[in-house]
């Protein structure tokens, strides 16, 4: 039984990746979107509404890494 871990110890163990998660997936999608529009927003969008929106993808981005990465996931979810 010497270096044998016990099967349930897997199930804390291991965290699925985050670029797997179907959630991360969807907002990928959307970032990149939100990247190919706001290329053609003219100068006066571009720099205001533009810059927000990708800022606030990336924001979620972000959120979806850590709230993967952490072991209270709702301290990062509760913003969205």
């Amino acid at each position: 039984m010497e270096g044998v871990s016990p099967p349930f110890l897997f199930k804390f163990n291991t965290m699925v990746p985050y670029y797997d998660l179907p959630v991360f997936k969807d907002v990928y999608k959307l970032t990149l979107l939100i990247y190919s529009l706001t290329k053609d927003f003219s100068k006066e969008y571009k720099y205001t509404l533009g810059q927000d929106l990708k800022k606030d993808v990336m924001v979620l981005v972000r959120s979806i890494y850590s709230a993967n990465k952490a072991q209270n996931k709702t301290k990062y979810l509760e913003a969205f």
